[in-house]
């Protein structure tokens, strides 16, 4: 039996792509989720492209979109409106690096440096985005306006910092997260607990890898129609189901009818109960192999079919 779990949907529904996806199986002998070690092969479908996660401090690569795009750099030429270094800010004057995109998108197209608005908006506060789409935004230096339901408002996500091999965020509760194939850039992520959901409105909290059990959780705007989709709701990725649900593959959730379903987080402390009153069929899941969940993570579990 195999488990696959989705990346970033937030990126993935805005692209209209299936979302991108590695498998995971269930281990005989415990019926929990682990990720392939290192010498184990990704199976990787049509369309999708496989994902990695760098264990540590900082960074985490969840990158999505066209398979056969070569990766770039963060680097742009002069055309998209001056060339320049996400990671660095070295754009002249009162100017900043950012991503850009043509409106009701945020899947870049490039990277140029734009005006630093007039009393721009700090990290993480409300912000608005122009009729030049993404990129055009009153967000501070080092930040990007994500509108992710497309009606010109968001939220300034800063980027992370450092370098493409060693991208950092500030603070101990952050976490970089590259969202985008084909750009080595990262944006900063809180990172949060499934079981409590602490995070902002409008935001849920969901895996910020795609490796099952060997990862944390940050804190993401759920995608334009997420907020309503619960228990056996079709879904594309993490952030694309409701809050304190995650996306799995469709032989986890009972009478799923598509690729992949939602299904609540649940307490292992809890026992089965919570699960089985959604169907009978379910368990609660361990989400980490056994002694391997970080400190404070070690009741977190998924409904699901065990093995």
């Amino acid at each position: 039996m195999q488990i696959r779990a989705l990346s970033l949907a937030l990126v993935v529904a805005a692209a209209s792509t299936s979302g991108c996806s590695d498998d995971f199986e269930f281990p005989n002998s415990s019926g929990k989720p682990t990720a392939p070690d290192a010498s184990s092969t990704t199976t990787t479908t049509t369309g999708e492209t496989p994902l990695t996660s760098t264990q540590g401090t900082t960074a985490v690569d969840t990158t999505t979109g066209d398979p056969t795009e070569a990766p770039t750099t963060s680097t742009t030429d002069p055309s998209g409106g001056g060339m320049c270094n996400i990671y660095d800010q070295d754009c002249p004057g009162d100017q900043k690096c950012t991503a850009y995109a043509s409106p009701n998108t945020f899947i870049p197209e490039g990277i140029k440096c734009v005006p630093v608005p007039d009393d721009p908006k700090a990290p993480h506060e409300p912000c608005s985005v122009g009729a030049e789409g993404l990129g055009d935004d009153n967000c501070a230096l080092g930040t990007v306006c994500l509108d992710l339901d497309y009606d010109g408002s968001g939220f300034c996500l800063p980027y992370c910092t450092g370098d493409s091999q060693n991208p950092v965020c500030e603070g101990s509760d952050t976490t970089c997260v590259k969202l985008f194939f084909g750009y080595d850039f990262g944006n900063c992520f809180k990172q949060c607990d499934p079981l409590l959901q602490n995070c902002a409105d409008g935001e849920g909290c969901y895996m910020d890898a795609i490796k099952v059990g060997g990862t944390g959780f940050v804190c993401l705007p759920v995608v334009q129609g997420g907020a309503e989709a619960t228990f056996q709701d079709t879904c594309i990725g993490w952030s694309s189901c409701a809050p304190g649900f995650a996306c799995i593959y469709d032989s986890l959730v009972p009478d799923c009818s598509f690729s992949y379903c939602c299904s609540p987080w649940c307490d292992l402390s809890e026992g089965d109960g919570p699960c089985q009153e959604l169907s009978d069929k379910m368990s609660c899941i361990a989400w980490y192999p056994e002694d391997q969940a970080p400190p404070g993570f070690e009741n977190v579990g998924v409904c699901g079919i065990p093995e």
